[in-house]
Order: structure tokens, then sequence, then C-alpha cells
């Protein structure tokens, strides 16, 4: 393994016998040894030398995360991940376009390079980049404890992977078997000259309760790569607040800064409002909102933002189901500030396809941004070796237009349209075996009209869109959500914005009045789009198109 211009090696390592460590050595520099995580995965660094030829060795133990990192220009060339090969056990560089290119893996939503990931964090513009921060388990497809990720943009459409910010609290790793915990979610307030950032730490026993900690942290850079240590800024919820205390969200509303929280008060979800003259010292107001609805256990992941000359808030119902049978929908409201509280004006769901979930959102140059976790709460995730749990909606843009929240694809996406495989007018059509399964596809109608779209099929597994007398929504065939009714809120369907990107669909109805996204997972690598409308002359323009990867070198 040549290191190139990169100057440290970043190893996650768990013994398997005692004694399980990992040696670096190198002709010209005297070998490096570290000793693998005995109970829990080890973070190890190694100081390297530039352009310079290594041999990793790992004795009795396994990585779950290996990368380059620590070069002048990190924040364009991105890290260097190394995979171990079986045959020789060697360490080498892959390539991303060939490492994503599979289908269970999307070609233009970022995903992380490997295992778990979940909600967006300390989504911010700054010096030039994109930031994208977000909950990850670099260890296996599934939950654990938690670290912080990093990736940044130039165009909130291709992402460079960055190092690992943050890890769990030492008690974490040292006892994982009953102890669980992290870096929680959290949010950035970007300046000019320095970025601050917000999370909760979270510390308890295995199983959430009363002896469950969180509490609200805050840490700075001026660099996006360096940060300073943290410092405790709230230690304790409010009295009448749940132990679930979490995901802080920070804006500024006049001379003040307010930061909101999702909790539950007296059994009911609510969004907690704190507020603080300096950013640093923070004092508790009152709830934000309390959700009226029963069964949710806590609100998770609220945002709150100026909008349109409305206020906007939105939060995750934690542990809920609603009456279409959809599991953890996301709520936004909207409505007026007034003393200090969100005066509802309307509310509804933020997505009606329920797999996004936690979403946050930032400001940049007159645009409200918007970036979603695509969960995976109904156990439909498929395993592969190397793969991945969860990825990012399309960033998308909010407004509030007739007091209902609208949202749009940003417009940079456009820039990754590809071959069109069909135009047409007046006719019902068919795309078979399109070939790697990411597209887009637009269809306009004269007027509301009834149609089937078949979007994806793997043996008797399907996923279609449907809109008939009973309404639009999103429909699922063979796999576990079968059944549940994932229904948009609208009147009537004119247009329809519809991208597949392999096991990911989102569908945006009449100019963002209604988005829903769904995982569906198919084992082939070629897709299909099936239209079938009740009256085809309704069909006034219709679009598929390719779409590229985000991970091939510009």
């Amino acid at each position: 393994m040549n290191t190139g211009q990169y100057t440290c090696l970043e190893i996650f390592a768990k013994q398997t016998a005692p004694g399980g460590r990992v040696r670096v050595a190198s002709e010209t520099q005297e070998h490096q040894e570290k000793e693998a995580g005995g109970t829990y995965y080890a973070w190890l660094k190694f100081g390297l030398e530039p352009h310079t030829d290594y041999e990793i060795a790992c004795d009795n133990c396994e990585v779950s995360l290996c990368y380059l990192s620590g070069n002048e220009n990190i924040l364009e060339t991105g890290v260097c991940y190394l995979e171990r090969i079986q045959e020789n056990g060697d360490f080498t560089a892959q390539d991303p376009a060939a490492w994503y290119d599979c289908p269970m893996r999307e070609t233009y939503h970022f995903a992380p390079w490997k295992n778990w990931i979940n909600d967006p964090n300390g989504l911010c513009w700054f010096q030039g980049y994109y930031h994208m921060f977000y909950q990850c388990n670099p260890h296996g497809q599934e939950w654990s404890n938690m670290y912080w990720g990093h990736a940044v943009s130039r165009d909130l459409v291709h992402w460079t992977h960055l190092p690992v910010v943050l890890g769990p609290q030492e008690e974490v790793l040292a006892e994982p078997e009953t102890i669980k915990g992290g870096a929680f979610s959290g949010c950035a307030v970007a300046g000019e000259k320095e970025v601050v950032f917000y999370l909760t730490r979270h510390l308890g026993p295995l199983q959430d309760g009363e002896d469950t900690v969180e509490q609200q942290w805050m840490m700075k850079s001026r660099d996006m790569i360096h940060f300073t240590q943290e410092k405790c800024v709230i230690a304790s919820p409010p009295d009448g607040a749940s132990f679930d205390f979490r995901d802080p969200k920070v804006l500024k509303i006049g001379d003040c800064w307010y930061m909101v929280l999702g909790s539950a008060m007296q059994g009911q979800g609510a969004i907690l409002l704190y507020e603080s003259k300096d950013g640093e010292h923070w004092e508790y107001v009152h709830p934000l909102l309390v959700e009226e609805q029963n069964q949710i256990r806590c609100f998770e992941c609220p945002d709150l933002m100026e909008l349109d000359g409305r206020y906007l808030a939105v939060g995750a119902f934690m542990e809920h189901h609603d009456s279409c049978g959809r599991y953890q929908m996301s709520r936004y409201y909207i409505g007026n500030w007034q003393n200090r509280k969100l005066e509802k004006v309307r509310e509804g769901w933020f997505d009606f396809g329920s797999n996004c979930y936690a979403m946050q959102s930032f400001e940049h140059q007159g645009r409200r941004i918007s970036i979603g976790w695509i969960s995976d709460f109904y156990g439909e995730h498929v395993k592969c070796p190397d793969g991945a749990y969860g990825s990012m909606t399309i960033p998308r843009q909010l407004h509030i237009r007739n007091d209902k929240l609208y949202m749009t694809p940003v417009q940079e996406i456009a820039g990754l349209k590809g071959e069109v495989l069909y135009q047409g007018s007046k006719e019902n059509f068919t795309v078979p075996e399109i070939e790697g399964n990411a597209y887009r596809a637009e269809i306009r109608f004269a007027e509301n009209t009834f149609f089937t779209i078949l979007l994806g099929k793997d043996e008797d597994r399907t996923i279609s869109l449907v809109h008939d007398a009973n309404g639009m929504r999103i429909v699922t065939k063979g796999v576990k959500s079968e059944g549940i009714e994932f229904r948009a809120d609208v009147d009537a369907v004119r247009t329809l914005e519809i991208y597949m990107d392999r096991r990911v669909m989102e569908v945006y109805v009449n100019e963002g009045e209604a988005v829903g996204t769904k995982v569906f997972y198919s084992t082939s690598k070629e897709g299909c789009f099936e239209l079938c409308a009740m009256r085809a002359a309704n069909i006034v323009q219709a679009e598929l198109a390719l779409m590229q990867s985000i991970w091939n070198p510009a």
C-alpha cells in the first residue's frame, strides 16, 4: 500500500484473541504497533510518510473500517478507503465507482462507504463547501453505539468522504455489554470564520429508561477537520420532561438564540424550547409545541425555521403507528411565532412514504435545503457483503405555499441526467430492462387522471404508484410493508417527478405538494417502468432518462 499524499492511517480494530494488534511497517520508517480493542473496536491512528510503501498486518484482530487521511487538500481528495483482500490479506485502495456499483447500493443518493448510517447532522455551508455530518456505526449494518461520519460537497450532489469525527464515550467502549451510547444527533451554526456544533451525548443501559442520561454538548471548528474539545451546555432535562431529551437544533430569532429539543412531557410528544444570549449558556423556556396524538414515545430530530413569512417546525414521531399503518412518520407544523411558541395554522406529514426520517435543514443563499435519512422501519433491509444500511434523500428545497409545505429536488440534481430512454405524450408506455436501474421519470397530465405505474419488480415482489378512487399511494407487494397504505395527501395528481435509484424510490407529486420515499430491494441491475393511465390522452408529456452515478470521477 502506497500512501500517496496521505500522512495518516485510521483503522478500527477489535481483538479476536488476546493480544490482538495492528502493525504498520515500511522500509524507511520504524514499524508501529498498536493494540486492537479488547471488548469493542479501537480507533487507531498511525502517522505515515507520504509517497511511501507500507505493509499493514492484523494479528488476531478484525477490522471494520480502514482509510488513509491527513493531507493538506483533504476537502478535495477525501479519504482513501482501504479494503483487505481475502486471498493475501493485503489492504488495497478501492475505486468508489466500482465499489458502489451493485444492485443493493444507491448510485446517486449519498450513502456511507459501508455499514450503518442514520440521521444527517450538522448540515451547513462553510467556506465554499456543503458539509454533512451523520450518525453511523462503522462496524456493522445495524444500529449500535454512535459515531459521527462526515462528507463534503461543492454542489450538493457529488460527495467526498472525510474522516470520522466523533466516537462513543470511553465508558461505552469499556463496557459495551452493559452500556450503550455515543455521539447522537446535532446541528451546526456556521459563521464566517467558525462553525459551532451542538449535539447530544447519550449514555445509559442497553434498555432505555430512567437511568438513561442525555446531555447537550457543543464544540467548534475553524477548518471542519479539527474540532475543539466538547463542552456540556445542558446537563439534564427540565422538570416534567422524559429521559428522551435529544437532537438539538439551533437558530437565531432577533437578538436571541433558540434551541429546540425532542422529548415528551407528561407522556405526550413535545418539542422543547431553550434560549440563550451567547449560544453557550442556555435557559429552558417551555414546550414550543406538544403533540395531541397519543402513543408517541417522544419527538426526535426537531427542526424550526422561518420560511416564506411563516415559521415551520418538523419533528419525527418515535414508536408511533398512524391510521394507515405507517411507522415512525415525521410531522410538519406551519404557524406564527407568538410569545416564543408556534401558533399552528396547518400541519401535515413530511413524507408519505415513511422511509424518510430525521430530516434536518439549513439555509444558504436564500434557499432552505433539507436532507433526510432514508430509513427502513419494516425490516426490509437485505444484507450483502460490504453493503450499507441506509442512505440520504436527494437534497430538497422547501417552500410554503398557501400554508402548505412544498418540497422539490435541488436544481443541481438535474446535472446527473443522462441518456433519454423515452419521450412522448398521449400514450401508455413501457421501458423494460433499464440498465443500471437508476433513472428519473417526469409525467404531466392535462387533468386529474387515474393510473398505475410499475417501478420495480423482482420475482413476485413489486413496487408501484397507484392513483384511483382511493387516492394516490405507493403500493408494495411481496415484501414486509405490503398492506400498509403509503398515501399522499393530495386531492388530484397533475405532475409526477420520480427518482428510482436501485433500492430507493422518491416521488414528488404536483411539483412538491407531497413527497414520498420508499425502499425496495431488487437483486437485478436492470430496472423497469410501466405506465398504464386510465385515460392515456391526458398524458401531456412523459420522459424517462437515466441518471449518472455521483461516484464517477468528475
